[in-house]
Formats: C-alpha cells, structure tokens, sequence
C-alpha cells in the first residue's frame, strides 16, 4: 500500500469511528408493557421518528413494564441516573407536580386530532407547564395521550343517573369528587387485583376508569355494562421526558431532529387514536360487555351533576394560596 493509499485509509477509518462516536443511545423507560395504542404509539411512530429524522444519530433502548421503574417512581428514576428518557405521569407525582393535576379535572373535552391540537396548544401558551417539570429534572418532548373514561357497572345501567347510592371505585381525587357530588360514594383501591377482587366480591358497584384499562384487568367479568362516549376526554395525559443533563448534551442538531419527531409524531397520533378507540369498542363487545354511547346531551348532564366547574374553581384558589411567592 501506498503512503497516499494509507492516509486514504486513516482518513475513511478516522470518518467511520467518528460516525460510530456520534451515534448517541438514549435508554427509555416505561412503567406499562409494549403493546397497547400508547406505548405502540411512542416506540413504532415516535421513536422511529427520531431515529430516521436524526438520520440515525439518535438510537432509542427501551425498557418495558416497570423493569427500571414503578409507576410513582419515574421522577426518582431519573435524578438516580437510571434512565435518560421516561414516561412521567403527573398523577403518579402530585406534590412534585401541582400545576398538571388540572388535566383532570376537566370531565369533558375534545377526542382525536382535536385533542392533540388542544394539548399542543396548552403547553404553547402556558409555558408554566414545561418549566414545572423542568424545575424536577427533566424536559418534555412528547405530550401522548390516553383513552376516554368509561363507566362499568356490575348491575345494567340505564343512565348516570342510576350510580346514586352506589360505591364506585376510581384513582382520582377529581374523580372521587365528581362520583361524589352526582351522589355517589367514591373509594379507591389498588389497581390490578385488588379492585378486580372488589367487583368479584361486591364491594363496589362500578369503575370510573379509561376504558382500555378496564379492558385490561378483565373488569368485564363482573363488571358487564359499560357507558361510554369520546367527550369523557380522559386528563390522564404521558409525557415521555427527558434528563436535562441529558438534554443540554446534545447538539442542537439532535434537539431538532427530536423536534420534527414529535411534530411528526403528533400529525399522525389523531387518527391512531380514532381508530384504536373504534377497536376497543369491538374489543369490549366480543368479550360480552353490554355498552351504550352516550347522547350529547347525556355528557352535558354528568357535567352538570358533577359541578366540575367549581372544584376546579376551588382547587384553583387553594393553589394560589399554596403558591410561593413569586
């Protein structure tokens, strides 16, 4: 070989390591399995989003099922250097994460491409939103969203009306609240087995929970009549997060890349979302549950009966009170 063949070949040798150098492998972290619309979601369409608009720079390594972290930990896991990126549910962090407890308490809202716009849209105009979670660590590159709520009751219900006087189980505090002013009593119980347990037993009378979660723990075994309808806009929003330390790493070309990712990503989340809320629809059927949608005007009476429009008014206040000054 010749001394300019050589160099030819240090230089092609010094390109390549610096290629394989610039690759950056981000490790994920998610508290649910790989499988259903949310976390197909995140690692078939966004994920590989990133990894073809950085063309291949950016590598995503995820971790399914809570094999690094619970749900309630993803905060935690994050400061512990365990993870770079995280679906971090602002429920599952109510202290850590006051101003996002708002999501849910809106009983209704807009469903598919809509619902997306308005999530965009909230986080464009209120930048509190993002500095909230930035001031725990992390920076927020996707907003992904859930399945409305349903309401499935082990006795056939003919309308809302009907869950007067009865126990209903469901994890939120706005929730509870809602059960409670349309006169029902609200609890709440471990979510898997112990509520399965509860609906077995008689304990409660119903779930107030997104319908794919239902689905999921077999609720529709003694829990068979089901009310549902899209603008029980389920607040219980994902975001996947980043570390900060880990943000500021990379080169702005990456951070653009991730950018047009998400941006990518979202055109395509309405549809996804109409379409799996029709399959598990279906679903919810072929496994014997008797569901009814309901009217628009239906919602528009649970809305009223569950005067969401003063909790909020009042958790409003007590955050203002709460709040350090600024």
């Amino acid at each position: 070989m010749t001394l300019k063949q050589t160099l030819t070949a240090l230089c092609l040798a010094a390109g390549l390591l610096g290629a394989a150098q610039a690759e950056t492998v981000l490790c994920y972290s998610d508290h649910e399995p790989y499988g259903n619309m949310r976390t197909r979601f995140i690692n078939d369409v966004f994920f590989k989003n990133i990894e073809s608009e950085s063309q291949g720079r950016i590598k995503i390594e995820p971790h399914w099922g809570g094999s690094i972290a619970k749900a309630h930990d993803e905060l935690q896991a994050i400061a512990d250097h365990k993870t770079d990126l995280i679906v971090a549910v602002p429920e599952y962090s109510l202290q850590q994460l006051p101003l996002h407890q708002l999501f849910k308490g809106f009983m209704t809202g807009p469903s598919g491409d809509a619902q997306v716009q308005t999530l965009r849209r909230i986080y464009a105009d209120i930048p509190e939103l993002t500095a909230e979670y930035q001031k725990n660590g992390v920076t927020p590159l996707l907003i992904a969203t859930g399945y409305p709520v349903a309401f499935f009751s082990v006795k056939p219900l003919q309308s809302l009306d009907d869950i007067k006087g009865q126990t209903w189980r469901t994890a939120s505090f706005w929730y509870r609240e809602f059960l409670k002013n349309a006169g029902a009593t609200p609890t709440n119980s471990r979510w898997g087995e112990e509520t399965y347990a509860k609906l077995k037993n008689g304990e409660i009378h119903g779930l107030m929970v997104n319908i794919d979660s239902a689905i999921d723990i077999k609720a529709y075994e003694h829990a068979p009549y089901a009310l549902v309808s899209r603008d029980f806009w389920l607040g219980h929003i994902y975001p996947v997060v980043i570390s900060n330390p880990k943000w500021a790493s990379l080169s702005e070309e990456d951070k653009a890349a991730i950018a047009r990712a998400a941006d990518k990503s979202y055109a395509e989340l309405g549809k996804i979302m109409d379409e799996n809320y029709a399959q598990i629809l279906k679903t919810a059927q072929e496994k014997g549950v008797t569901l009814r949608e309901l009217s628009a005007a239906e919602v528009a009476a649970w809305a009223k009966a569950s005067d969401y429009r003063a909790m909020l008014d009042r958790w409003a206040e007590e955050q203002e009170k709460t709040a350090p000054p600024t």
